[in-house]
């Protein structure tokens, strides 16, 4: 159980049977009450790992067991065996975002920041804990900065021939980077059938939207991924 994890906010490393991350901070979304208009009257409850308050960690523990904890308060804890079916998880830089389906009409959402000297290591750190969480479950985003996946990528942008992988390529046509870049700038109303089921349902990518759009930080993500769509195609 998480007795067997120490409290600790020190680096990632394997204490026992269990992996422990410092947070930076941790958020639970809060969803609007009966009779608020969608939309309004949302927020996030934070607590945050300061010098005056217990540290706040994630620890997934060997038998797959997942917890968040701040001293001796467990704020989450569940089992990611087969977790794949109702979790969701998304990363971004130093962020996990985390969708979990309770019913099926009602999902809860939270997200992390993980801790670090500076932000460098905040990243190894979450890239740490999306390696372990990616043997439960997918992590939408989780080959943004893997090292091995990132020698891939540079593999793929200076070999545009190479065949992408199923999900990027329609009835065996081979697609670059650049020429799927090329396809999204373009905005064409048809898309190739392999790229036509989207991996979230319009309702929950409604709901993840709304989301982003909360944060401060989200437009300049957009145009920074449009600088770079534009940069890709051109290549």
């Amino acid at each position: 159980g998480l007795a067997s994890a120490p409290g600790t906010a020190g680096d990632s490393s394997l204490l026992g049977s269990a992996t422990v991350w410092p947070l930076k901070r941790y958020g639970r979304f809060l969803p609007p009450k009966d009779g608020d208009v969608e939309g309004q009257n949302t927020s996030w409850k934070v607590f945050e790992s300061t010098e005056e308050s217990d540290p706040l960690v994630l620890t997934i523990v060997e038998s797959g067991h997942f917890f968040i904890s701040q001293g001796r308060t467990v704020l989450e804890g569940f089992s990611l065996i087969d977790s794949h079916k109702w979790l969701k998880i998304v990363r971004r830089a130093e962020c996990l975002l985390l969708q979990a389906q309770a019913k099926q009409s009602e999902c809860r959402m939270f997200r992390v920041q993980f801790g670090g000297s500076c932000r460098e290591e905040a990243r190894e750190r979450c890239c740490s804990c999306v390696h372990k969480l990616s043997q439960f479950l997918p992590v939408q985003g989780a080959e943004e900065q893997s090292p091995s996946q990132d020698s891939q990528a540079m593999d793929t942008e200076h070999a545009p021939d190479e065949p992408l992988p199923d999900s990027c390529t329609s009835l065996g046509e081979r697609r670059s980077v650049a020429q799927l870049a090329q396809w999204v700038l373009q905005q064409r109303p048809e898309l190739p059938p392999a790229l036509r089921q989207p991996a979230w349902s319009a309702r929950e990518l409604g709901t993840f939207i709304r989301l982003c759009l909360m944060d401060q930080h989200f437009p300049a993500f957009v145009e920074d991924v449009e600088k770079e769509l534009h940069r890709l195609a051109k290549e």
